[in-house]
């Protein structure tokens, strides 16, 4: 019962300090090829990728990848092209477009349950 305990106060003590992480590119033109990562400030819960799409006579893109306070995540139609906004909230999610990835925490939850209920 006691290692129950400690596991369960050990989970809670590496969880309460973490901050986010997110993918950082400001391109004006063009995708995100090399983003840095920015420790999120305080405030910012979520991780955002914003892509602008113009159609004309050539295809532009504007892609920006940052740490965000309020995020909703939308689909609109501007003039001749698009603008989206996509949101995640664990680290390092706002990788590349349709790559989800899970959060180390969750890995855990497993692991967690094994010596919680065993």
């Amino acid at each position: 019962m006691d290692l129950q305990i400690l596991v369960f106060f050990l989970f809670l003590l590496f969880t309460a300090g973490h901050s986010l992480s997110c993918y950082k590119c400001t391109n004006p033109i063009g995708s995100c090829a090399d983003p840095t990562v920015e420790t999120c400030p305080s405030g910012s819960y979520k991780c955002s990728t914003q892509t602008v799409t113009q159609i004309g006579s050539t295809k532009v893109t504007s892609t920006v990848k940052e740490c965000a306070r309020d995020c909703e995540p939308a689909t609109k139609p501007i003039g001749t092209g698009t603008a989206s906004l996509q949101c995640c909230d664990s680290d390092l999610c706002n990788a590349a477009d349709g790559m989800c990835k899970g959060s180390f925490l969750l890995l855990l939850c497993p692991l967690f349950f094994y010596f919680l209920f065993q």
